[in-house]
């Protein structure tokens, strides 16, 4: 059996995918996985359903419980009617974002530890997880505010971790990937420390230095703010040509942003 949220939603097993055409019914699934094991209550189910503004009746929520269940066929028996609510009957393993999840943490741990080939091919596994956005095809914004940007953010950090442990190892070109994550992702400083890292090692130092110029210029205009203090530095140590592999730590460790749009210039 296989539950997913990263990407469309997602119910399979070895007879194939189950389709839940309704949008609220999908709603009541995501809500009943992003509780997976816990007893929820009536009223915090229909608050995700219906956004806020939940029908006075109880058989409104109690009906759609009733197709949703019909739509999963066989697996709907899973969806238990408990005292005090409804609990989803999914093993950890089955969910997709318990997989990111614990792989996520154990690839950053080998990070942590200096095991750069372990964290890549961790971290690499956890990314292989999501297919699409999260929450993708679910029109609840309670559980998009609640979940959706967490998740986003947490992807982002895999990333992060994964190209730090690929620069470590400097087996790849990773500059394509970075050109690609800096345009869609301005406001993250760990992106464009990783593109300058990057393009130093492979001999581009005016490159890196440009860089740094452009992120400058991006944060100062957009948020009114210097680049972060490690940021500088590693400037200063591209300037000096004295930007050298370590096996000890990863080259950057940013400070966080507030949360910005920033439009690319």
């Amino acid at each position: 059996m296989e539950f997913g949220i990263l990407g469309p939603l997602l119910v399979r097993d070895e007879c194939g995918e189950y389709r839940v055409p309704s949008p609220k019914q999908r709603v009541l699934l995501a809500a009943l996985l992003l509780r997976r094991g816990q007893v929820t209550a009536p009223e915090a189910l229909a608050h995700s359903v219906w956004d806020g503004q939940p029908p006075r009746s109880a058989a409104a929520l109690q009906t759609c419980m009733m197709r949703l269940r019909k739509s999963l066929g066989p697996i709907g028996a899973r969806i238990e009617t408990r005292a005090g609510g409804y609990l989803l009957d999914v093993a950890a393993t089955e969910f997709d974002l318990h997989r990111f999840t614990e792989l996520r943490a154990q690839g950053l741990a080998a990070l942590r530890a200096y095991e750069y080939e372990q964290a890549a091919a961790l971290l690499d596994a956890a990314l292989d997880v999501w297919r699409g956005e999260a929450l993708l095809d679910v029109p609840s914004d309670t559980l998009h505010s609640e979940h959706a940007d967490r998740l986003a953010d947490e992807r982002l950090q895999a990333v992060e971790a994964r190209l730090s442990a690929e620069l470590q190892l400097g087996r790849r070109s990773v500059v394509p990937e970075l050109h690609a994550l800096t345009a869609a992702h301005p406001e993250r400083e760990r992106f464009w420390a990783q593109l300058m890292t990057a393009l130093y090692r492979e001999g581009r130092q005016a490159e890196a230095l440009a860089v740094y110029q452009r992120v400058r210029r991006l944060l100062g205009t957009e948020l009114g703010v210097q680049p972060g203090p490690e940021l500088r530095e590693l400037h200063q140590r591209i300037l000096r040509a004295d930007l050298r592999p370590t096996a000890h730590r990863p080259e950057f460790t940013p400070r966080r942003r507030p949360q910005a749009h920033l439009a690319l210039r």
